[in-house]
């Protein structure tokens, strides 16, 4: 996934279709892809022949800064009616309260979108207090207002030199590259998504885009948005 500064360790159509992921035979893994503006220019058409299963979209980062190409690329995949989601790049140095109410107001998740994601990777120079407890705040007001559990895409390195083990509840997307399984951070005991490979040279993505994998037997199903977020206080 992508942060405003730099190309950040790498996060992150319809055709229900199954890929193979590099390394593991012929055994059949469901594959999707998250993009930003950093990919450049998409032909989501072309992208959707290759039969990636979901799209994660980048749409905000921090307290005041929207992915330009975002709704663009939401509304198209709604037309094509590809699984789509948002995520948010978040940051340390930013009140998460704030970052929270942003990004509903940026992403209009609604029923039927796949759960959101936060993605934590980066410590700001200018971060103060209690990493753990602002994180959690930030995940606690997304999921009251959207009734999905939010999903945290993260690395096992950043995260275990940063965060508490107590996070263990909400999904986990881990990013982890050339090996057969990916570790865990700690608090987990399991994953959801696991993103292998950053920037691949995908047909229609004119800069490329991180694939991931779905773990086997994991249900969609539940990990979709099942409200329209209202007005409720923070």
């Amino acid at each position: 996934m992508t942060s405003r500064s730099r190309k950040a360790a790498p996060l992150t159509l319809l055709l229900w279709a199954l890929a193979a992921l590099p390394g593991r035979g012929a055994e059949p893994a469901s594959i999707g892809i998250d993009v930003s503006h950093h990919s450049g220019a998409i032909d989501w058409e072309t992208v959707a022949r290759h039969g990636f299963t979901f799209v994660y979209l980048k749409a905000t980062e921090g307290v005041d800064d929207p992915d330009p190409m975002f709704e663009q690329h939401w509304q198209t995949l709604g037309e094509l009616g590809i699984p789509r989601g948002a995520y948010h790049f978040y940051v340390t140095e930013d009140d998460p309260e704030q970052q929270a109410e942003f990004f509903l107001s940026q992403a209009k998740l609604g029923p039927g979108d796949l759960a959101p994601v936060v993605d934590v990777e980066v410590i700001g120079k200018g971060t103060s207090g209690n990493l753990s407890e602002q994180l959690l705040r930030f995940l606690e007001i997304v999921e009251r207002r959207l009734g999905v559990t939010p999903i945290i895409y993260t690395g096992v390195k950043f995260w275990n030199a940063h965060f508490e083990p107590t996070f263990g509840k909400y999904p986990l997307w881990v990013a982890e590259y050339q090996v057969e399984e990916p570790s865990l951070p700690h608090g987990w005991s399991d994953w959801h998504l696991w993103q292998f490979e950053g920037d691949a040279d995908i047909d229609g993505i004119e800069k490329g885009a991180d694939r991931s994998r779905v773990r086997d037997g994991i249900d969609w199903s539940a990990l979709r948005v099942t409200q329209t977020p209202g007005d409720s206080e923070m």
